[in-house]
C-alpha cells in the first residue's frame, strides 16, 4: 500500500527570502526540483512530492525579467463564476499566483484584493479556519508598501495551508491548487516574454518541465475517481512541448510559442476567459 502526499516548499521560500528581499542575492536562481522519496514504514511506502510555492516561482521569474502587467491577471470579479469544487481549487491556485505576482511587483492594494478573493474561495473549499486565524487582511493592510513583510505573509499563508490540508485529510487538494498556480505563473511568464523576448525568462520557463512532471504524477496518484483526467491530459500535452530543447537546454523559439498557445488555452478553460 502506498501513501502519497504533495508538499509545497514554502519553508524553503521563507528561509530563502530572508535576505533576498532586503537586496542581497541569496535566493538560488535554480528551480527547486520536484523529488520523490520512498520511506518504508510498517509496510507503508510514502512518496512525498516537494514543489516550489507560487511565491518562489514568482520570485525566480521576476529576477529573470518578469515585469508587471496589471490587466493580465484573473479578475477577482470572476470568483462568483466558480461553483464546482474542481473550479474552486484550480482558481484558488490561480489567484494565489496572481497575489504572488502582485507582491513581487510591489502592488500592495492588488495583493490585498487578491487576499480577499482567496478568503472567499477558502470558505467554499473548507479552508475558512486558515484566513480567520491568521488575521491576514489586517497584516497586509498594516504592511502596505513593505515588500519584505508582504512576502513573509504569503509564505506564512502557504505553510498554514499545507498544514491545514494535511491535518484534515485534504492533501490531494494541494496538488490541484498548485496546478492552478503553476498554470497561471506560466501564463504570466509567456505573456511577458511575448511583449519583449527575454533569454533569461525563457531559461526559467525551460526549467519548468521537471516541476510539471511532478504535478502530473501527484494528480494521477490522487485521482482514483478519474475526476481530473481532462486536466491530466492537457498537462501531458503541454509537457510534450518540453522535448524541444536546443544545445543549451533552452526551449526553441517555436517551442516557446507553442507553450504560450497551449498555456493560454488551458488557462482560459480554468478561469473562463
Amino acid at each position: 500500500m502506498y501513501k502519497k502526499t504533495i508538499k509545497v516548499a514554502s519553508i524553503i521560500v521563507m528561509s530563502s527570502l530572508i535576505y533576498a528581499c532586503g537586496g542581497e542575492e541569496t535566493l538560488t536562481e535554480e528551480v527547486v526540483i520536484a523529488s520523490e522519496e520512498e520511506v518504508a514504514e510498517e509496510n507503508v511506502n510514502q512518496i512525498d512530492y516537494v514543489l516550489p510555492s507560487p511565491l518562489q516561482i514568482a520570485e525566480l521569474f521576476k529576477r529573470a525579467g518578469l515585469t508587471y502587467i496589471g490587466d493580465i491577471t484573473n479578475s477577482p470579479e470572476n470568483i462568483d463564476n466558480y461553483n464546482t469544487k474542481y473550479d474552486q481549487k484550480l482558481n484558488y491556485g490561480v489567484y494565489s499566483a496572481d497575489m504572488a505576482y502582485c507582491i513581487m511587483n510591489n502592488q500592495a492594494q492588488e495583493s490585498i484584493n487578491y487576499l480577499a478573493t482567496l478568503s472567499k474561495l477558502s470558505e467554499k473549499i473548507w479552508m475558512t479556519d486558515i484566513m480567520g486565524s491568521m488575521g491576514l487582511t489586517d497584516r497586509l493592510e498594516a504592511n502596505v508598501g513593505n515588500e519584505d513583510s508582504l512576502t513573509y505573509i504569503m509564505a506564512d499563508l502557504q505553510m498554514q495551508m499545507d498544514d491545514y490540508l494535511d491535518g484534515n485529510g485534504l492533501g490531494h487538494t494541494g496538488s490541484i491548487i498548485f496546478a492552478g498556480a503553476w498554470i497561471e505563473t506560466l501564463y504570466l511568464g509567456t505573456n511577458v516574454n511575448e511583449n519583449e523576448r527575454n533569454k533569461k525568462l525563457i531559461s526559467r520557463l525551460s526549467e519548468q518541465s521537471v516541476v510539471l512532471g511532478s504535478i502530473i504524477g501527484s494528480i494521477k496518484q490522487n485521482d482514483a475517481e478519474n475526476d481530473y483526467a481532462e486536466l491530466i491530459s492537457d498537462l501531458e500535452n503541454i509537457n510534450n512541448i518540453f522535448n524541444s530543447y536546443d544545445e543549451d537546454f533552452m526551449l526553441s523559439d517555436e517551442a516557446v510559442s507553442n507553450l504560450g498557445i497551449q498555456i493560454k488555452a488551458l488557462r482560459a478553460k480554468i478561469v473562463g476567459a
